[in-house]
């Protein structure tokens, strides 16, 4: 499909032929079309926390994948945090009520979280298909009520929580999903193809900052111990051709974590934990200038 001009109206995106095997469409985008070579596509270095931010900029303070280990995390200076989801172990409301308390106690003068795989109570067909199945696999997570975890995002209070939906803050478009490629039966996780790519239509044209829970194909999706891509190759192309973000923050692969560009899109993996769920990723700042309404 070619890369939407748009006087020519509303581009539309369709499953791609190698949707369920990333590994082999990156590997294919790559040879023939150098999708994803310099100069265009390169790896960008963090902002030290001590550089000044520019005038008319706002500061973005990118963290994912915190697991309940949030006590040790040095936050640096900024105007805005996103949390691009798993921040608890399995959603359980007593790690929810630890983060919002956690974000309670942080200066910025915005926060916007979404859920991730391990928020399974947020994932409410998830839990409807939990209780019908093995007790054993998330024994206290089965255990609870409906009535525990009917309302859990209410209990953050302390940020603006983002589900298939968008907020504007600061004159930013900011819009978050949580939905991840099936692994292991998870919350949030769809099949590869329509399912997501279900998912990705719903986000806008006009959005200056994209939050999902996982990489898009190509960009900070590297697993080296499987030697495989995992990115979603919907999502890259929802980003790349539709909907094309200043920004788009994600995590979900602790060993992807830091941040690259395709020379306009800037994406960033924030991955608290390391793949040994060692909370020792340093959290990554990001300045964008103002929007002209704001």
């Amino acid at each position: 499909m070619a890369h939407g001009i748009p006087s020519q109206g509303k581009v539309t995106i369709t499953v791609d032929e190698y949707s369920s095997n990333p590994t082999q469409a990156f590997t294919h985008y790559n040879i023939n079309q150098s999708r994803f070579q310099p100069p265009h596509v390169h790896m960008v270095d963090p902002i030290p926390y001590d550089t000044p931010k520019p005038a008319g900029h706002t500061r973005f303070v990118c963290v994912s994948d915190t697991h309940s280990r949030t006590d040790g995390i040095q936050m640096p200076y900024g105007d805005v945090l996103l949390h691009t989801g798993d921040f608890t172990e399995l959603g359980l409301p007593s790690e929810v009520k630890k983060f919002n308390d956690w974000l309670g106690g942080l200066p910025y003068e915005f926060k916007v979280v979404i859920a991730g795989n391990h928020e399974l109570t947020f994932d409410k067909d998830f839990m409807a298909e939990l209780v019908k199945q093995d007790y054993y696999r998330f024994p206290s997570v089965s255990k609870l009520k409906p009535e525990d975890f009917d309302n859990v995002q209410s209990l953050l209070t302390n940020c603006v929580y983002l589900q298939d939906s968008d907020v504007t803050v600061k004159g930013f478009r900011i819009y978050g999903a949580p939905w991840t490629p099936w692994f292991n039966g998870w919350g949030f996780n769809l099949p590869r193809g329509q399912s997501l790519l279900d998912k990705w239509n719903q986000v806008p044209e006009g959005i200056d900052i994209l939050m999902t829970h996982g990489p898009p194909l190509g960009f900070r999706d590297w697993v080296p111990k499987e030697l495989q891509r995992v990115g979603c190759v919907e999502l890259l192309n929802t980003v790349q051709r539709r909907v094309r973000p200043k920004l788009h923050a994600f995590g979900g692969i602790h060993e992807g974590y830091g941040i690259m560009t395709d020379g306009y899109t800037t994406y960033i993996n924030a991955s608290t934990c390391t793949v040994s769920f060692q909370p020792t990723n340093p959290p990554i700042v990001f300045d964008l200038p103002n929007p002209p309404s704001s």
